[in-house]
């Protein structure tokens, strides 16, 4: 009899040891915390913005909204980058930087669409440059951070700044902002270019789709250029 019992505890035992985990499982991936690569069907690539700005050889504030509204069936986003201030250093052992701000406010309309990722990530400079995320001015809502990282070009050497997030609970809106600052260690004289892109991957009902938005930034050079 006492063997009985034993054999039933270590079958209890190793069901619970395979239903825990699947259940976990389950819950990691409608969370968002455990994300599995999902069949892209259609990807759309939003018109890029372009925005010059000169180099200023003093600290400015700057306060540009360069904003896409994009609509189609079932979805209605707001993708945007603020040009807060230009910080002139002044000083031979510091950096110019350009203090920015990403954003996403998006809402589906239709209940069976839900948001299944957002990632922003900046290009390669035309220059030497970091981009650093000032992780005390992060936002969001129904999304689950997956991945943060701050970038440089170093000459031919470069490494991608980017935010990574999944949607929680099949969330039909999402927000996300961060503030982020593009340090230039070079002379005022030099230009700048790179990209910020959005990336938002959403499920609408019967397939995965993705949008993908471009803004592309210019630091034309002061006097010299």
């Amino acid at each position: 009899m006492e063997k009985l019992r034993n054999k039933k505890r270590v079958l209890i035992f190793s069901v619970l040891s395979i239903v825990l985990p699947m259940s976990l499982l389950a819950t990691f991936r409608l969370t968002g915390i455990l994300q599995q690569p999902v069949t892209i069907s259609e990807t759309t690539t939003l018109e890029a913005v372009k925005w010059d700005f000169k180099r200023p050889d003093q600290s400015v504030k700057i306060g540009d909204r360069l904003e896409v509204l994009y609509t189609n069936a079932g979805l209605s986003a707001n993708i945007y980058v603020l040009m807060e201030h230009y910080h002139e250093s002044g000083a031979p052992d510091d950096n110019d930087y350009l203090r920015m701000v990403t954003a996403i406010n998006l809402i589906a309309t239709n209940q069976s669409f839900f948001i299944e990722s957002v990632h922003v990530g900046f290009s390669k400079d035309s220059q030497s440059s970091l981009v650093d995320w000032l992780r005390t001015y992060f936002s969001f809502e129904n999304l689950s951070l997956l991945g943060v990282s701050d970038g440089w070009t170093f000459e031919e050497r470069y490494k991608e700044a980017y935010v990574e997030l999944a949607g929680v609970n099949h969330a039909n809106s999402i927000y996300f902002g961060a503030t982020a600052e593009w340090s230039l260690p070079t002379p005022n004289t030099q230009s700048h270019q790179m990209e910020v892109a959005y990336e938002i991957t959403y499920y609408n009902g019967t397939a995965y789709n993705k949008v993908v938005q471009l803004f592309q930034l210019k630091i034309v050079g002061g006097e010299g250029q």
